[in-house]
């Protein structure tokens, strides 16, 4: 079973941002694994930079993912993460991908994310993670995308 966590930046440092949410989030939980970062063009929301993802492994924690979740929102806001644009320009983005092969619906967390197959960003750099390995014997992958994510 593992955690998976998925982080994106597309404003100030990017690679920068990414690797200080990697260094606070390593404080928190066991990190097992991490995928290159990727670049992509932005989606929903397309009148900004490009991001760039990166996404990582842990240990299941003794929390809850309700808990982690409410701590991801406030290494964001330490981060300096700002809501002012719905899917707009952040400085950093921390998402519970997948909790194990758990699935979770309620209003703090949504498990497995509900958009993380329709995002190149996401499923490029999970590929890399050994636990993808467990992953694609419950779900489905696209194999292309609409907006492509490349390995820096």
């Amino acid at each position: 079973m593992a955690l998976i966590i998925a982080t994106g930046s597309n404003q100030g440092d990017p690679l920068r941002n990414l690797e200080e949410a990697q260094n606070l989030l390593s404080d928190e939980y066991q990190l097992t694994s991490s995928s290159m970062v990727y670049r992509s063009k932005a989606v929903d929301y397309l009148d900004q930079p490009d991001f760039f993802n990166q996404v990582h492994q842990f240990e299941i924690p003794e929390q809850s993912p309700q808990s982690v979740m409410q701590n991801l929102l406030q290494l964001e806001q330490k981060l300096g993460r700002k809501r002012d644009i719905p899917k707009g320009p952040r400085i950093i983005d921390l998402d519970i991908i997948f909790w194990g092969l758990s699935e979770l619906s309620s209003q703090v967390v949504e498990i497995p994310h509900p958009r993380l197959f329709e995002r190149s960003f996401v499923v490029r750099p999970l590929s890399e993670l050994p636990y993808y390995q467990t992953l694609i014997t419950k779900f489905t992958f696209p194999a292309s995308f609409e907006i492509e994510a490349y390995p820096l």
